[in-house]
């Protein structure tokens, strides 16, 4: 089974043991729209334009999942969530390289490394830049750092082959949802393992 939290720094190293790297995503997965305004506010995500259920994933390259948070309303964000996992001010990861896209943007100054690798992001669009671009050398780096990264996106696919996962859920209980999303996880490490 994947680890679902992690009460201390300590208790993170020892289960990462076996793990150079560590690849961190977020998974986003459809809910049914809530009834109250309020609820569907929260549960509105941006990104995807629909009322969603958000959680984070930790992977290696070998597609292993170590660590699958709870759900998050859909209104959150990949670093939101990262932050009320991971405390920051704490050594979570200074004997890990780890492996981010653009969600995390400011990771570094909130945690410490061994190494980071990350994407870099476009400028802001202003009057001086109005049509802001990557250079040539920021696009190499970003293809070099999705190559890296694709390993926790196969995984998230691979957990999400369980149809309750990929298509919209109808289920009102978030401790079930919690529970399928962590067995779901479990099934494909078990399969891993059978090869």
């Amino acid at each position: 089974m994947p680890k679902r939290e992690f009460k201390n720094v300590e208790e993170f190293v020892e289960h990462l043991s076996i793990a150079d790297e560590l690849i961190f995503d977020g998974t986003e997965n459809l809910t049914e729209r809530p009834q109250s305004n309020e609820r569907q506010r929260n549960k509105f995500s941006g990104k995807k334009k629909t009322h969603t259920d958000v959680a984070m994933v930790l992977s290696d390259k070998a597609t292993r999942i170590y660590y699958v948070s709870e759900y998050y309303d859909g209104k959150h964000n990949d670093m939101g969530v990262f932050k009320n996992e991971f405390a920051p001010g704490k050594d979570w990861f200074s004997n890990f390289k780890v492996l981010f896209d653009l969600g995390f943007v400011g990771v570094e100054k909130l945690y410490n490394f061994k190494e980071l690798i990350i994407g870099e992001k476009k400028a802001k669009k202003s009057k001086n830049n109005p049509k802001p671009e990557l250079n040539q050398e920021q696009k190499i780096k970003n293809k070099a750092v999705s190559r890296e990264r694709i390993f926790v996106e196969h995984a998230i696919g691979k957990m999400k082959k369980y149809r309750i996962l990929k298509n919209r859920c109808r289920l009102k209980c978030m401790k079930i949802k919690n529970r399928i999303l962590g067995i779901a996880a479990a099934l494909w490490n078990y399969q891993i393992e059978l090869k």
